[in-house]
């Protein structure tokens, strides 16, 4: 697409399931690229000897169009003198804001699947706060400064996360030469964690429940599919229609979406086609749960606030109907290792040694489980009709 950027123009385009990149009429190579994830990165293209290459020059809106279009013409410059300018500012750029974006690009991402959550962080946390500083004067009481600010809003669990994420980055910018010694050395995480163990009593399984079933779509029916499933929240946000034999009934997440890297295939019960029968689809839209039909839902701090308030409940998570399921499923007389295929785990009952050996998936004993937990949720919403 080409268009001549304008910052009303930038803030109009929305994010499409795929990344897709304007390019500006004003400047030739400079160009705006927008991710799913709703993120606009300006960068320049430019030819550098028989190479065709590409520098990100920032995120927009922490720098603003007639900066990044500069940024371009600067570029742009410096290749006409016969000089690299992705190769200068790696010699010369060593602010915060720089350095994070390497270390995503080259470290973060090629290793982590979880990469965008250590990148969301560190932007909000880190490059918001100190983004302008040289990476090589950041010093231990920044660090602290940091956790305490998480700690004083009452994020501590947040703060232990700004400490892991940093840990890594400044470890990664030691081995490189970039500093000496890592300010987060010595320090330890701000907070002790407790294990998180709520499970939803069947009072508020059966009140969650008769509220989704008056809630419009999505959270109407990807809470109870979060519960028939007992499947993580960022798998079921983001389930495709392509993913989903209804008439196998079974879901198929593909290894790149699940946590541990591997396909999982999930049998869906009564209650959960159900569930999906009652979900509007779109056309030439491939997303179950999406709002936008570009890219799948958010919003769920939200909308657990609203069920708390309409159930009366409180100190659930949406992760804790993922506890609950398992539970409620022992409780039903499911053998554990049953449930731990169910769950996608690759460590518990079965593993060491033993994983390597036993292959089996015990696919019909999934099934059953899963037939039996639905069956069981049919039943709580049976008594909300009384």
């Amino acid at each position: 697409m080409r268009k001549a950027l304008s910052v009303k123009a930038i803030e109009a385009f929305k994010p499409d399931v795929k990344r897709y990149e304007v390019h500006d009429l004003l400047c030739p190579g400079f160009s705006l690229r927008v991710f799913p994830t709703g993120r606009k990165v300006f960068t320049v293209k430019y030819r550098y000897g028989l190479t065709q290459r590409r520098l990100p020059l920032g995120v927009h809106p922490r720098i603003s169009l007639a900066e990044a279009r500069n940024k371009a013409l600067e570029a742009l410059r410096l290749v006409d003198e016969g000089i690299d300018p992705a190769a200068r500012r790696r010699q010369l750029s060593m602010t915060v804001e720089s350095v994070c974006a390497d270390f995503i690009r080259q470290y973060a991402r090629p290793r982590n699947r979880s990469w965008r959550e250590a990148e969301r962080i560190m932007d909000r946390e880190f490059v918001s706060v100190l983004g302008q500083r040289d990476i090589r004067e950041i010093k231990r009481h920044d660090i602290i400064e940091l956790m305490d600010g998480a700690i004083e809003r009452g994020a501590s669990y947040q703060a232990n996360r700004i400490h892991a994420h940093l840990r890594k980055l400044f470890n990664w910018c030691t081995e490189r030469g970039i500093i000496e010694a890592s300010p987060v050395a010595g320090t330890k995480p701000p907070t002790r964690e407790q294990p998180r163990d709520r499970v939803l009593t069947d009072d508020e399984i059966r009140a969650a429940l008769r509220v989704c079933a008056n809630e419009p779509y999505p959270f109407g029916q990807f809470v109870p599919l979060l519960l028939a499933t007992a499947q993580r929240r960022g798998e079921v946000s983001q389930m495709k229609w392509s993913q989903v034999d209804l008439d196998g009934k079974q879901w198929v997440i593909p290894a790149e979406l699940a946590k541990n890297g591997k396909p999982h295939v999930v049998p869906l019960n009564d209650f959960a086609l159900r569930m999906l029968a009652a979900v509007p689809r779109f056309e030439d839209c491939d997303w179950v749960f999406t709002t936008t039909r570009r890219s799948p839902i958010s919003g769920f701090s939200k909308a657990l606030r609203h069920i708390h308030e309409q159930t009366e409940t409180s100190g659930w998570r949406f992760h804790d109907l993922r506890r609950t399921a398992t539970t409620g499923m022992a409780r039903l007389g499911v053998l554990p290792h049953v449930v731990e295929k169910i769950l996608n785990h690759t460590s518990g009952i079965v593993s060491g040694i033993a994983a390597v050996y036993n292959l089996f998936q015990y696919q019909t004993e999934r099934r059953t489980a899963l037939d039996m937990w639905g069956q069981f949720l049919e039943g709580l919403c049976s008594e909300n009709d009384k």
